[in-house]
């Protein structure tokens, strides 16, 4: 069991009392001589006696100052610690990803195993190597990727280990990691199969090698391609149950007695080899033919030039077997210095697998963590990651110093620390250094947001790390990461007894739900939102609209939405730009929801009340800066000009919507408008073929800063544009295959536009009639048993309708 006696303990708080204290030197002045004891004894001084002076100037009784000397100090102190802590530090400097990795030199006993691996990547273009940890299948792997690629350029590295200890990731995480690997956006895929295209696009004939290091399962990478022209990939990983069946993995095993002897001899590197070299097999043997812990052991002996060779053998010989690995282990953990010590007993005791080195400081409280970590590099207990991370050895987290150093101060500090960052690069997203940060991140603010039970005092910082990643996810389209994270701020929040912040997860777990098209989830989360805020009255401006949105979503209840809406319009500020346009986008929705069921004139009326209140809208989201308001504001307008018999109008607003939502990454909604071309396209020229327009925007519970739509029903009514088999192909219906086509895939599940889109798909190519149909139905599943709006039913009907 690792521990930390007293006196290391002492010895530990008093250097970071001085490192924090040398910290803050450059920010008190005078060349840094004044130290932070002297700079708070000047000031208070210099406060009490203005202060002073001042009161007896206006005081009855010169006695009445005496209770003054003793205030003024530590309300002075008071303050500064205040100051201090509110004050939000600068986001930390990005120094981008690290170059692919070195080749670890040397590379004993595995000259046959490299030569196999690079002659069956050049032979099959893609390659795996299968060893247990501690194997060297990583060194091998980085080996062949040089051998085949030797320019930087060239080159491209992703290691797929995640943040979570007890689960590795999942294939989609690890498809979206190579995606950014490769320049790709990750958001652009729902499924780990869609990556394979994008990866055979970005690789073919530019002579790459990709290499996917720490695999911890065969199902991470069997999406992947068997072969990429001119391009070769490499796995390397302990890559545990079924092989796929293109990949045939090289197997690395042991090494064997002469070739670890050999290894340990090169990290040794003295005389002492000479003197004893009969020690050197039960040393080699005693590592079991792991080149780590054979590494491991010629390091420590390196930096112990005192210690002979035989009396290492001696020690070992007296410890049973499964003690033998974690003797040096804990002789290189006793030779630490106290900050090293502690630093890495409260790494091992973390629900979370690695981090950056500011978050290490900020764990152990100290400005800078670097020496500490690297003297933990140096003797094996921690891995240097990608970029600038660090990672305890997995053999290493079992010691039992979890059970000890779980200090609820310690996390606090390192949630506070995350939610710092998290705040400020969210308000630089969507620049690069923001981006490259939550690519580094992400999965670690998860992470973060998981332990249950959470930390005391810790709601309101989970709180911003959950609206940063909501942010983040949003811009990569990574909406099962939006729920899941919704959901892990829910959890906390409940537990925490924060009604507040759970209220606000809530009303985002029912938006999100609403965007991936399951309206009675959403319904449910919006309810126990609700349920925290008892009074109508009280209720935020978020919150109405949440109202009005699930209204819409389940049922043709006009009335109640155009309530909702006054509300939400009088609980909104009344500078609110992107909030008003948002009302006045969900008044147009609900218009020409209404004149769906009217006849032609008075649905003619409506269409343009709707599009004059568009115009309006798309006026106010424009100088409210909300880009993904107007992209919806564009989409509506072009359903208005459609249904009011200006197709060139509807053209040019669908072309402008599909624009904008590309500039927000938003692939749901250029889908929608993909799906309504589409539509428009099939319908006969003096045919109306829209349903109503639904709502226009889900609720955002964040400070606004864009506004996303609800899935959007689209078109249903129109004529059937198929009533027999034309005499000649009509251009319109391949333009239409093709749109339907490219949307296909960026669709949600569920949802009615996912519906509509199965429903032409079925109907424009009948061999596929009966998946697409189920497909369609399917998408229609989670109105089932609640109240829906008449055009799911009517939607549902043609689906039902068709043959099959």
């Amino acid at each position: 069991m690792t521990g930390i006696s007293r006196r290391d303990r002492l010895r530990f708080r008093i250097s970071r009392l001085y490192q924090q204290a040398r910290a803050h030197l450059p920010e008190l002045g005078l060349s840094g001589l004044v130290t932070v004891a002297e700079a708070l004894v000047i000031l208070q001084d210099e406060l009490r006696q203005r202060v002073v002076d001042a009161l007896l100037a206006v005081l009855p009784h010169p006695l009445l100052a005496l209770p003054l000397a003793l205030l003024v100090p530590a309300l002075t102190g008071l303050g500064v610690h205040a100051a201090r802590r509110e004050r939000k530090p600068a986001p930390q400097p990005l120094f981008g990803h690290l170059p692919f990795p070195d080749r670890v030199e040397p590379l004993i006993g595995r000259e046959d195993k490299l030569r196999e691996v690079v002659d069956r990547a050049r032979e099959s273009g893609i390659v795996a190597v299968r060893g247990a940890t501690g194997t060297g299948t990583s060194a091998l792997a980085v080996h062949c990727a040089w051998e085949l690629a030797a320019e930087a350029r060239k080159q491209r590295y992703a290691d797929v280990r995640g943040p979570d200890r007890q689960h590795p990731e999942t294939p989609l995480s690890v498809a979206q990691r190579v995606l950014r690997t490769l320049d790709r956006p990750p958001g652009s895929i729902q499924e780990p199969e869609d990556a394979a295209p994008v990866v055979i696009e970005a690789l073919t004939g530019t002579g790459r090698v990709l290499l996917l290091d720490n695999v911890s399962t065969w199902s991470q990478v069997a999406w992947l391609p068997p072969r990429v022209p001119g391009a070769h990939i490499v796995v390397a990983g302990e890559a545990a149950g079924d092989v796929p069946r293109h990949l045939q993995p090289v197997e690395l095993g042991p090494l064997t007695s002469e070739a670890g002897q050999e290894l340990l001899a090169a990290h040794i590197g003295d005389r002492r080899i000479d003197r004893d070299r009969q020690a050197l097999r039960p040393l080699a043997d005693a590592c079991l033919g792991s080149p780590a812990e054979i590494v491991r052991i010629g390091r420590w002996l390196a930096r112990n030039p005192n210690v002979p060779l035989r009396t290492l053998v001696d020690d070992l010989d007296r410890l049973p077997i499964d003690e033998k690995l974690s003797f040096v282990l804990r002789l290189s953990i006793e030779q630490l210095g106290p900050t090293a010590k502690q630093l890495f007993i409260l790494l091992a005791g973390l629900p979370i697998a690695e981090v950056d080195h500011q978050a290490a400081a900020a764990l152990a409280g100290l400005p800078s963590a670097r020496e500490a970590i690297d003297e933990l590099a140096e003797r094996g207990l921690v891995e240097k990651v990608r970029m600038s991370r660090v990672r305890v050895t997995g053999a290493f987290r079992d010691t039992g110093a979890a059970a000890t150093t779980q200090e609820a101060g310690a996390w606090r500090r390192l949630v506070e620390y995350f939610a710092d960052q998290a705040d400020a690069f969210a308000a630089r997203l969507p620049d690069d250094d923001a981006r490259t940060w939550f690519a580094a991140e992400d999965r670690v603010l998860l992470q973060v947001l998981a332990p249950e039970p959470p930390a005391r005092r810790t709601s309101r910082a989970l709180g911003r790390i959950a609206d940063a990643v909501e942010a983040w996810f949003t811009l990569e389209q990574r909406h099962e990461d939006r729920l899941r994270a919704a959901a892990l701020l829910a959890r906390a929040a409940r537990s925490l007894g924060d009604d507040h912040v759970q209220a606000t997860a809530e009303l985002r777990q029912s938006a999100i739900l609403l965007t991936l098209g399951d309206p009675g989830e959403a319904r449910r989360h919006f309810d126990q939102a609700a349920a925290l805020r008892v009074r109508v009255e009280s209720w935020p401006a978020e919150l109405h609209l949440g109202h009005a949105t699930i209204l819409l979503a389940t049922g043709d209840g006009f009335s109640a939405v155009e309530s909702a809406l006054i509300r939400y319009g009088q609980a909104l500020a009344g500078g609110d730009l992107v909030g008003h346009s948002l009302r006045l986008i969900n008044v147009a929705a609900l218009l020409m929801r209404r004149a769906q069921l009217l006849g032609r004139d008075d649905a003619q009326r409506l269409y343009a009340d709707a599009r004059a209140l568009l115009f309006e809208a798309l006026d106010m989201a424009g100088r409210g800066g909300d880009a993904h308001a107007q992209a919806h504001a564009h989409e509506l307008l072009a359903q208005a000009h459609w249904h009011l018999d200006r197709p060139f109008d509807a053209d040019q607003h669908w072309g402008e919507a599909e624009r904008m939502y590309g500039e927000t990454a938003d692939e749901i909604g250029r889908a929608r408008c993909h799906v309504h071309q589409a539509i428009a396209l099939l319908a006969e020229p003096d045919a109306h073929p829209g349903e109503a327009a639904g709502v226009a925007a889900e609720p955002d519970p964040r400070p606004r800063k864009t506004a996303e739509p609800d899935p959007h029903p689209g078109k249903g009514t129109e004529p059937d544009p198929y009533p027999g088999k034309a005499a000649e192909p009509d251009p319109r219906l391949g333009k239409a295959a093709e749109l339907l086509a490219a949307a296909e895939p960026r669709l949600p599940p569920a949802g009615l536009t996912t519906a509509l889109a199965y429903l032409h798909l079925a109907r424009l190519h009948p061999r596929q009639a009966a998946a697409h149909r189920a497909a369609g139905l399917a998408a229609l599943a989670p109105w089932d048993g609640i109240a829906e709006p008449q055009q799911v039913t009517e939607i549902r009907a043609r689906l039902t309708a068709l043959k099959h």
